[in-house]
């Protein structure tokens, strides 16, 4: 049964990201002003929507079972791994966590009153989802790595995605660094890190089953 918790949650994970990912929203930038970034919201309302409750909501949900899921495999495999899967798991509720809380923070972006309001500060709420986003991606780097280590120990992960998961935990970190410096590289380290994230999260789901 958590095995097959494991994999329905990882693939979900993986799938909503995916879905998300291919609805046009516009393009967001901190860099735009308020109006701008308000016409953008108004004509993508539905869209950003829909693609919040996946990416944020249903994701969230996802990797917070995956982590549980994981870290329970580890201590019926070796309990002397018991405080690592510990990581693994408080890891993952963090990571959860903060995005139900990025979802939270999006509804004012998709709000129809505050759309229309003159006086919503857009620009301001999403400089605070891209920093909210920052943490989230050291949850997740934590998770990279914790899982990875384990995984190196007990062998019930092939080798290689343990190795992927540990030169994930630097990428995300790295990349997220993006949002809070300018730098064009960090910018496509964080682009890069989202598929190795989801290449991971599938991997984990499949072959530890």
């Amino acid at each position: 049964m958590p095995r097959c918790e494991l994999a329905s949650s990882g693939l979900i994970y993986v799938l909503v990201w995916v879905i998300g990912l291919l609805i046009s929203t516009g393009l967001l930038s901190p860099s735009m002003t308020n109006a701008e970034i308000q016409q953008v919201l108004l004509s993508n309302q539905q869209a950003r929507m829909l693609q919040v409750y996946l990416i944020d909501g249903i994701a969230g949900i996802a990797i917070l079972v995956f982590a549980a899921t994981v870290a329970g495999l580890f201590r019926a495999l070796d309990e002397k791994n018991a405080s690592l899967a510990n990581v693994v798991l408080g890891a993952g509720i963090a990571a959860g966590s903060i995005s139900l809380v990025q979802a939270g923070v999006q509804q004012a972006l998709v709000n129809q009153e505050l759309l229309v309001a003159a006086d919503t500060p857009f620009r301001t709420l999403l400089v605070l989802v891209n920093q909210i986003d920052t943490f989230k991606l050291m949850a997740l780097a934590l998770l990279g790595v914790s899982t990875s280590v384990l995984g190196l120990r007990t062998r019930l992960i092939p080798a290689w995605i343990n190795w992927l998961g540990i030169v994930l935990a630097i990428a995300l970190p790295l990349g997220g660094l993006s949002f809070v410096v300018a730098s064009s590289m960090l910018t496509a380290l964080l682009y890069a890190s989202l598929p190795m994230l989801l290449l991971w999260v599938g991997a984990v789901s499949v072959t530890a089953m």
